[in-house]
């Protein structure tokens, strides 16, 4: 039976370090050890496994079989517990990976898992080209072993409800089982609400487009460049802001200014403070904590409502795009947009009226409530579901 006073939170990673999972779960942990609602975090030294994921390829190659996939393998798995306090496998687990820790090690410990995920694997391997780049076999074998691992769950939760209806339709769990509590900003930053800017966007000033993102191709940056010279040409002076990738990474450093990985303590909110409009133009997406980034300081957002995207982008304080939205489409409505005071004005307004809602704090209650009641009353919704 697992010790529902000793709760810890796992990932693929170290827990406590602010890169592992774009720093969600260190969030999370935080939120939740400061409620009383958590007590450990794993820490999995990702680098002690390359040796481990050298022989295991070495293994492949040398057996006729494609490389790659090591952390979807029975042997990721194990790899990575032996790095790993098992002390913790006996309590009450939620996990933000769904291999890590493995489920068959918290059953024999007498513990529980639950999962907190953003995509299942049937829709990363999809949507996201994994399935062009990891072996057929070894695929399979993730989608076998993610089916028991949700199976054995106490919970499946997912961050939206995209991901909710893969479980409900793909893998046929329960419904009961399963439920969507919306997360929050990777990086806290709320409250740090954007001043009134000065001075008419596009007019007095640069309307600045801003963009997060590392993986800057799947994330659309090409179309927010395209859209701002497009709105140049109608007139509007515009400027693009971005950071997450380094400037030389990128073929169009000279159409946007990138501020490269910054020290989020220190320059986030300023970065954030400097947007007009946060975009995130994904061809895939689980999220897009972007938008909730940008939602969290004030700054209204615009993106393709693709995949979990969707969620992300609320109709009072966003610009809501078909992913078949051409640039020149896009350019159209904000070119309006930055004619129309008043709609800016709104757009502003509720998004401050929901940034107070995008906390890990908020998120935490709805776990704490799900453990105690085994349901969430009235949880909170930047979008309704499709």
């Amino acid at each position: 039976m697992a010790k529902e006073s000793h709760r810890s939170v796992a990932a693929l990673g170290d827990v406590l370090d602010p890169n592992c999972f774009g720093g969600a779960p260190l969030q999370f942990f935080r939120a939740a050890r400061a409620r009383g609602f958590a007590d450990d975090a794993w820490r999995v030294d990702v680098k002690s496994l390359s040796r481990d994921r050298l022989l295991w390829n070495a293994g492949r190659v040398a057996t006729g079989h494609r490389p790659g996939g090591f952390q979807f393998t029975d042997a990721g798995r194990k790899a990575a517990l032996r790095r790993s306090d098992r002390t913790l496998l006996s309590g009450d687990v939620i996990s933000f990976h769904q291999h890590i820790p493995a489920a068959e090690a918290v059953d024999r410990a007498g513990g529980s898992l639950s999962f907190y995920i953003d995509a299942t694997y049937d829709q990363l391997f999809s949507f996201y080209g994994l399935d062009r780049t990891i072996p057929e076999l070894v695929r399979r074998q993730a989608l076998d072993y993610e089916r028991a691992a949700y199976a054995s769950a106490r919970w499946v939760i997912t961050n939206q409800h995209w991901a909710l209806r893969s479980l409900l339709d793909d893998y046929g769990l329960p419904p009961e089982k399963c439920v969507s509590i919306f997360p929050a900003p990777n990086y806290p930053v709320y409250p740090g609400i954007r001043p009134r800017p000065a001075g008419i966007p596009g007019r007095d000033r640069p309307f600045t487009l801003g963009f997060i993102g590392k993986d800057w191709r799947r994330k659309g940056l090409k179309v927010v460049i395209d859209t701002a010279a497009i709105l140049r040409r109608m007139g509007d002076q515009v400027r693009v802001r971005a950071i997450g990738f380094l400037p030389e990474d990128c073929p169009y450093r000279n159409e946007v200014e990138c501020l490269g990985f910054i020290d989020k303590a220190r320059d986030f909110g300023p970065f954030l403070h400097s947007c007009d409009l946060g975009c995130l133009f994904s061809s895939a997406e689980a999220l897009g904590t972007a938008m909730l980034e940008f939602l969290g300081v004030g700054v209204p957002v615009a993106g393709f409502t693709v995949n979990g995207l969707s969620e992300a982008l609320p109709e009072a304080a966003s610009f809501r795009f078909p992913v078949e939205a051409t640039p020149e489409a896009i350019a159209v409505a904000l070119h309006a947009y930055l004619a129309d005071p008043a709609k800016q004005e709104s757009l502003r307004e509720h998004a401050i009226e929901l940034a107070s809602s995008l906390t890990w704090d908020r998120c935490v209650a709805e776990f704490e409530e799900l453990w105690s009641r085994g349901r969430i009353n009235q949880p909170f919704r930047l979008w309704k579901a499709a």
